[in-house]
């Protein structure tokens, strides 16, 4: 990491450094009989008779030494990249170094740049020693400084662990008991399936780990989840579920493993003990979410040969004493935590049950605003209530901040709520004077911009200040958003003095907040020419504000009603793309998100034979639409975007009716409770996320294949999701990057010691990744970008 001029200020014998961002992991962690480590008891040196085969870097030039010449005389021994092979959960190896100047031992301050992978004493001292975290593998830079110089050497941490059976305790709560455990909630894991099997016996462990069929025959591929799927840490992790013409499975044998070797593992695994009470096959099985967050926490990091750290996941099944594969993927990794709450629509949710005629269970479901804290397995409610139809809540937006969300009423849109939002779901109901359908939430929550071009005061709407700039424009807004930082307006102008085309165009304006002044509309999607039905909406703004999603229709469905609906039922077709906010000569596909590869091909599967389950919505047929589910490209709706970006992506979250695997299969448009046994069938309506590349402009496509939305409601069809920021903490509480902090920063207390919230930075230096910034000039790493007020991983890819 680079770093800047100031950083050197005032310093004379020794410097302190600043540790960069840390991943999550809890270093105090064992792993116990059940899943082990390598044997490693010594640290594995470059081209010293060691594993150098599997070391990346090291130039042989005696060890990396600042500043060129003027900095000759401090050096740093071991200088060489060294290997450490460390079981996971093991605090050993560790590493001795040495500060010589001109040859001589001196007393330097020690200190590493990733203190999620291990610490070393700050001294002053001739000698310190490097112990890893044994949590997080990947590239550390240890750095020793005297007389205001420094010279720095590199360890490559491979975590390395294997397992055969879930036995930890960490793992029990991905080992369902009951039949029931298996829908409630977001499902097992938060993601679904049977969870974890058990141990398998010496001859079908042989049988894994030497297969005699590579699988081909047998049609093994994976259903979920995709190839080249960018993921962030701080996710749950996912149910792999694969598909082939045995259709079941006696045993798995599961590998992950980094490109540079930062980590690896293998976990064998018999039949979920579950599916001796449900009879099904096994056909799915979950990675460990202790092992999921050590492999994504190693995953994306830097490496000396500056090629990317990616994950490897590999899959051989066994059947009949044979084994068949191994299938693999490979998965780009986010370096950066993706952390915040998610709010979305459900209509069928069995958290509020307010509305009666449904096929399955005791008759009842519910429409509520529900919320997914990253990390939970399941959601909370977080608007609506058990009763009648009054106390159904739907129609939502939400502030980006996360302080506010307006609603409306289920019995009345004309009557709406704004909410205040506390993470633990007991939120502050207000009702609002003026009714407001899909308003656009001004980032802070103050207030409230409403379709027909008012401005509500948050929370008590009771008087309306006046507005500029709007009327002359439109009159109807269709669905407004505000950019993440609140100086930008889109829409979707349904009526107005200045709209060509009603329904079939998106514009942006500016905003000041101070004078509640709008200006300067501009065209940035147009589909006026083409058939009514086809049009833009649901636009989201990037976190920068330089471009913006949005729902591009293509049908409007059985109940469309010709131009002026745009639905996500009854089969209605839609794609998600991207265009510039200062133009209309870029709009873009988004075809990887989509489910198209580089070819304009489908890779999203398909069922072989249509879904024999039946299902009507409102009286209309809806089983026959796609019941195989191969136009799932075109089933795809309703993006919204996290404010703030992580780890080099821009992330959008939407809803899809595609299959999710072989967890949810029945036909797309069976997701109204009265219409089909939601209790017994899980419905496709779901949320979904994808990364697009940061700093990448609308003109091609720079999305990545998309992933399940953990925790949401399994039992239910779930829509619009709004991902807002954590509150944030103060000085002295826990984190693991600077943006989870009031005053922008997270260091560690002492030697190793914990990471805690803070107001400046490591002595008053530059700004690492993830901690406030006013400009990227404040960003240590001068490919950061300052954007939102934190130094982000950035850069067109």
């Amino acid at each position: 990491m680079a770093l800047a001029p100031r950083w050197f200020a005032g310093i004379s014998i020794a410097f302190i450094a600043c540790q960069l961002q840390c991943g999550s992991g809890d270093a105090g962690s064992t792993f116990p009989d059940g899943l082990s480590g390598s044997d490693a008891t010594a640290p594995l040196l470059d081209g010293s008779g060691g594993d150098a085969g599997h070391v990346f870097g090291g130039d042989g030039s005696g060890g990396n030494v600042d500043a060129g010449d003027a900095q000759a005389g401090l050096a740093i021994s071991p200088a060489n990249v060294t290997t450490l092979t460390v079981p996971a959960g093991k605090t050993s190896p560790t590493l001795a170094y040495t500060a010589t100047w001109n040859g001589a031992p001196v007393s330097a301050a020690w200190s590493v740049d990733r203190g999620d992978l291990g610490s070393i004493p700050s001294g002053p001292s001739a000698t310190s020693k490097f112990a890893p975290t044994g949590t997080t593998g990947g590239l550390v830079t240890v750095t020793a400084g005297f007389n205001g110089k420094t010279a720095t050497a590199q360890v490559l941490v491979k975590l390395t662990a294997s397992q055969n059976g879930a036995s930890l305790p960490a793992e029990q709560g991905q080992v369902p008991s009951t039949t029931g455990a298996l829908t409630a909630g977001g499902g097992v894991g938060g993601v679904g399936g049977e969870g974890l099997g058990g141990a398998v016996d010496p001859g079908t462990l042989g049988v894994l780990q030497a297969p005699t069929g590579n699988g081909k025959a047998e049609k093994l591929g994976f259903l979920y989840p995709y190839d080249k799927t960018v993921w962030p840490r701080g996710m749950l992790a996912p149910l792999l579920m694969w598909d082939w013409s045995i259709g079941d499975a006696d045993a798995i044998l599961i590998s992950l493993a980094t490109t540079s070797g930062s980590f690896s593992w293998t976990g064998t695994f018999g039949r979920p003990a579950i599916l001796s009470q449900t009879g099904g096959n096994f056909i799915r099985h979950p990675i460990p979410q202790d092992i999921w967050a050590m492999a994504t926490d190693s995953a994306g990091g830097p490496t000396s040969n500056k090629m990317p750290d990616e994950l490897t996941v590999s899959v051989v099944v066994a059947k009949g004493g044979q084994g068949y594969g191994p299938i693999s993927e490979t998965w780009p990794v986010a370096p950066g935590l993706l952390s915040g709450i998610i709010y979305y629509n459900s209509y069928g949710t069995q958290l509020a049950q307010n509305l009666s005629g449904a096929v399955g269970g005791n008759g009842m479901f519910g429409g509520a605003v529900l919320s997914i804290h990253v990390g939970d397995t399941a959601p909370l409610l977080a608007a609506g209530s058990n009763g009648n139809m009054s106390a159904c809540r739907t129609c939502h937006s939400v502030a980006a901040g996360g302080s506010r969300l307006v609603v409306q009423h289920g019995d009345s849109y004309g009557t709406s709520s704004a909410y205040d939002l506390v993470p633990s779901g007991n939120n502050v109901e207000h009702v609002l004077a003026n009714g407001a359908m899909f308003p656009g939430v001004y980032p802070d929550g103050s207030f409230a911009l409403a379709e027909n071009g008012a401005i509500l005061p948050l929370p008590d709407d009771s008087v309306l200040p006046a507005v500029t700039g709007l009327s002359s424009v439109t009159t109807d807004l269709g669905t407004p958003s505000f950019s993440p930082d609140g100086k930008a307006m889109a829409m979707n102008p349904m009526a107005g003095p200045g709209v060509m085309t009603p329904t079939q165009q998106l514009l942006v304006m500016g905003f000041d907040a101070a004078t509640r002044t709008f200006s300067a509309p501009t065209l940035v999607a147009d589909d006026t020419g083409k058939a009514a039905t086809v049009r833009p909406g649901w636009p989201a703004f990037f976190p920068d504000a330089k471009s913006l999603v949005f729902h591009q229709q293509s049908a409007a469905g059985l109940d469309g009603n010709g131009s002026g609906s745009l639905y996500t039922r009854k089969g209605a077709k839609a794609q998600i793309a991207w265009t510039s906010a200062a133009d209309a000569a870029h709009v873009t596909p988004l075809n990887a998100l989509n489910g198209l590869d580089g070819a304009g091909n489908a890779y999203l599967p398909k069922l072989a034979q249509p879904s024999p389950v039946t299902c009507t919505a409102d009286g209309s047929q809806v089983d026959n639409i796609n019941p195989d589910h191969g136009d799932d490209v075109n089933l795809n709706y309703e993006p919204t975007v996290n404010p703030r970006p992580s780890g080099g992506y821009v992330w959008v979250v939407f809803t899809s009716r595609r299959m999710y695997g072989s967890e949810a299969e029945i036909p797309p448009f069976c997701s109204d409770p009265r219409g089909v046994d939601l209790i017994n069938n899980i419905t496709t309506k779901k949320l979904w996320v994808a990364a697009v590349d940061l700093g990448a402009t609308p003109g091609k496509d720079a999305s990545h294949p998309a992933f399940y939305l953990p925790a949401q409601e399994l039992l239910a069809g779930n829509s619009r999701a709004f991902w807002v920021l954590d509150p944030c903490r103060a000085d002295g509480q826990s984190c693991q990057s600077g943006d989870m902090c009031c005053n922008g920063y997270c260091e560690a207390q002492g030697d190793g010691g914990a990471l805690v919230c803070a107001n400046t930075p490591p002595n008053n230096s530059c700004s690492k990744l993830n901690d406030k910034c006013t400009t990227s000039a404040d960003c240590c790493d001068p490919t950061n970008q300052c954007i939102n007020g934190f130094c982000t991983q950035g850069g067109a890819k």
